[in-house]
Parts: structure tokens; sequence; C-alpha cells
């Protein structure tokens, strides 16, 4: 089989499972997700050796025993997570919103009005909960414009760009030019980025993360000064009621102003800033961040 047929096929394979996971009900997508997601947990792959570890080295104070029991818990959510997202693919995302509690009503409320007199907003989310809800969510309250990066799968990036599209978000590109995020901003759009990941092709500082100096992304705290300097946080996670039964947060932070000193010292502020309160949020809920990331990949220089 040539390389082309082998893409249409594992393309074909792909739509035929989404179109299966479709068929499921949110609830029972949760559950069977979960039951998924938790034998993987249990398998020796590198990414749950990964989790474990990062999870010891955040949580040092917690026995073995628990890293190894949240290790399963994370992969169960992330289960939950894709097969639920999967099976509400299609769905009008204002509908979906109906059933999602909020937390920070007073900060939407913010955000809303800013958009409304034209000022921009660099959104703060990360890889906790379910980001792609949160888009989802958002761009049915607020002019959304989402930057991600290019996913290696092309299906994958179509679908996730249709998610994000759905309820009327746009989307940049990390390797886009920066001038169009810009634009975004001063249209008084709300720009969410995601910057809890160690990249590093990407301009960075290292900033507490866990009480551990983690190589992160400047950029979007450049870009907000560029801006304005306004910021806000947003992230969805999951909470359980009981039995079989869970529902979606939606938690909006405070809207906050960074203006002054220099640049790169202003915009690491800014980063540093979200990354303390993304990590408020994870200690909730440890399970439902992405701990086999190499958040701590790049080594700080000698001088931190």
């Amino acid at each position: 089989m040539d390389r082309a047929a082998s893409v249409t096929f594992s393309e074909r394979l792909a739509w035929s499972l989404l179109g299966l996971a479709r068929a499921l009900p949110p609830r029972l997508a949760l559950w069977a997700g979960g039951l998924l997601g938790d034998a993987v947990g249990r398998l020796p792959l590198r990414d749950v050796r990964r989790a474990r570890a990062h999870l010891a080295r955040a949580f040092p104070e917690r026995p073995a025993a628990w890293h190894a029991a949240m290790t399963r818990k994370c992969f169960r959510h992330f289960g939950r997570m894709a097969l639920w997202t999967l099976a509400t693919a299609m769905r009008d995302p204002r509908a979906l919103r109906r059933g999602i509690a909020v937390e920070g009503a007073e900060h939407w409320r913010a955000l809303v009005r800013a958009c409304r007199r034209g000022e921009g907003t660099l959104g703060l989310a990360g890889h906790f909960g379910n980001w792609e809800l949160m888009a989802r969510i958002a761009a049915t309250l607020v002019p959304l414009t989402v930057i991600g990066r290019r996913l290696r799968w092309p299906l994958a990036d179509r679908l996730v760009w249709r998610l994000r599209m759905a309820g009327g978000a746009r989307l940049i590109y990390q390797d886009d030019d920066v001038r169009l995020a810009l634009r975004e901003l001063r249209q008084g759009r709300y720009v969410a980025t995601l910057p809890d990941q160690d990249i590093p092709r990407l301009e960075g500082a290292h900033v507490p993360w866990f009480g551990i100096p983690a190589y992160t992304p400047l950029g979007p705290g450049i870009l907000a000064l560029a801006a304005g300097g306004w910021v806000q946080p947003g992230h969805c996670f999951l909470v359980p009621l009981g039995g079989l039964r869970w529902r979606w947060v939606a938690h909006c932070g405070p809207r906050r102003r960074f203006s002054g000193g220099e640049r790169r010292q202003t915009a690491r502020a800014i980063i540093a800033w979200a990354m303390a309160y993304q990590e408020q949020l994870v200690r909730r809920h440890p399970e439902q961040w992405v701990w086999w990331h190499l958040r701590w990949r790049t080594p700080p220089p000698a001088s931190l």
C-alpha cells in the first residue's frame, strides 16, 4: 500500500471512529472514556512513566502510591475529555453552554464589557481540564481568537479547527505573522493563548511552576503589552457530582492590566502571574493537567 492510500485509509478509519463516538450520549462518553483512559494509565508506557515522575516532582510531600494513583486519574480524565469532546463535536456550543457551571461570573461580565468598548484582552488558558470546550464556550460570549500550533496529523488539525470555529472563533497559528494577532487585539477581541508548555524554539523565560523554574513562552506577554497590557485567565475543568454524573465548570479569572518597566521583564511578570494563577487551579484538580509534558525540559541558566 503506497503512502497516499495509507493516509486515505487512516483518515477514513478516523472519521468512522468519530462517527461512532458522536453516537454516544455525552454522559456515556464520559464513563467510557474514563475506562479507556484508566486502562492506558496502567500500561508501562513512556508517557505514563513521565507523568508519574513529574507528579512526584511537583508533589514531593506525597507518597509514591499517591503519585501512581494520580497518574491513573490523569489518564482517566483525558480519556473522558477526549471521548466526550468527540461525542459532542457537532453539537451547538450554545446548547452545550446551558449545562455548564460558571465560576467568576463577574469576571466574565467585565470581559464582555471590555470587548464592547473595543478593548482587546489577551486570554491566558492552559492544557488543563478541557481547553477546547473553553474555546467553544467563550466564542459564544465574546469575540474570540485562538492562537494555537499546527498539529502533526492533518486530520486532527482539521478536527480541532472545526471545534474552535464552531462557536464563531477565529484561529491564528503560532507560526503566522504576529501582526495578525496584534490586529485582533486592537479590534477588541479576546485572544486566547496556552503558554503552559516548554517550547525551546520560542523565546521564553523561566518562571515558577510548582516551585521549580520552568521555561515558558514570553510571546503572549509581549503581545499583550503591545496592545494595551490587558490580560485575563480562562479555564474549564470537570467536577464530579457523584455516581456517573459530572459537570464542566467554566472558570474566568480577573482582568488585569500590566504596564511600565522594561518590556521583557513586564512580559515575564505577566507569564509568571498566569502560571501562578493556573497552578492554583491545578492544585485543586491535579489529575486534569497534562503531566506527561516535559514541563521542566529546558534547564534554567546557572544564575537562576
